[in-house]
């Protein structure tokens, strides 16, 4: 796993701080969250406006967030952090926000609950924030980077998404929250690092991947390096780094035989 580093270097790379590691009732890490180059958010169930600051990175830097599904652990902090941002940093440039059919009308929801209806009307006009709903397939330029939503198959209630990121080169895979479904290994094989979710380390987790699952992909996919992330639980995993809270990684390109 020699391509993915914790060091800096001046190379064409991509940083990814991982906020949150844990999964949705876990004990060994906070919810989602995952920071890009220090500008764009992978969910925001994480308590990111504390935990960015904690380590060195600030609001005034994010520009961009990709939201996989609207489930708590990945959601629920984004109006805090819409707010934390508009208050603390007016002026800065609006926050762009991507994410499944439903996104918008859940933030104003929990907006309005979280801060009160006076004050996040005040959020709203002084951040200017907007929101994109995205659904499988659409794909475009987010800043710097090339971005791909894919379908997962994760709850049958909501719009879950994957998402492929790509700077310098360099794909960058994020699965949310997935069963083993052709989304997800589609993603797999497409990327060069897979930022993946493995929920239960002992068994199966049914609508979540679980290790024997994860070591499939791994399997399948050799050239593939794989981040695993909203863990229930921590043991090894042949192939695989797992995630930690404060872990910065620096990814580099890979060269293919």
């Amino acid at each position: 796993m020699n391509a993915a580093e914790s060091a800096e270097s001046g190379d064409a790379s991509i940083e990814l701080a991982i906020l949150g590691s844990g999964s949705a009732f876990s004990a060994v890490g906070h919810n989602a969250g995952y920071l890009v180059d220090r500008e764009l958010l992978l969910d925001c169930g994480a308590p990111v406006t504390s935990l960015m600051g904690a380590m060195g990175r600030s609001l005034a830097e994010l520009r961009w967030i990709a939201i996989s599904h609207l489930h708590g652990d990945h959601f629920s902090h984004l109006p805090l952090l819409v707010a934390a941002r508009a208050v603390r940093y007016q002026g800065a440039a609006p926050l762009r926000i991507i994410g499944p059919p439903g996104t918008a009308a859940q933030l104003e929801t929990l907006g309005r609950l979280d801060l009160g209806s006076p004050f996040w009307e005040h959020v709203t006009k002084t951040g200017g924030h907007r929101v994109e709903e995205w659904v499988s397939g659409q794909s475009g330029a987010v800043g710097p980077f090339q971005v791909e939503a894919l379908e997962v198959e994760h709850s049958s209630l909501l719009n879950c998404l994957g998402y492929q990121l790509e700077r310098h080169g360099i794909k960058l895979g994020y699965s949310g929250d997935t069963s083993l479904c052709s989304g997800i290994r589609q993603l797999a094989q497409s990327v060069d690092y897979l930022l993946c979710e493995c929920t239960d380390m002992s068994q199966p987790s049914p609508i979540h991947l679980w290790r024997a699952e994860v070591e499939e992909l791994i399997q399948a996919n050799p050239a593939t390096r794989f981040i695993l992330t909203h863990l229930s639980e921590r043991a090894p995993v042949k192939g695989a780094i797992l995630a930690s809270d404060g872990l910065v990684l620096r990814l580099r390109p890979i060269v293919r035989a």
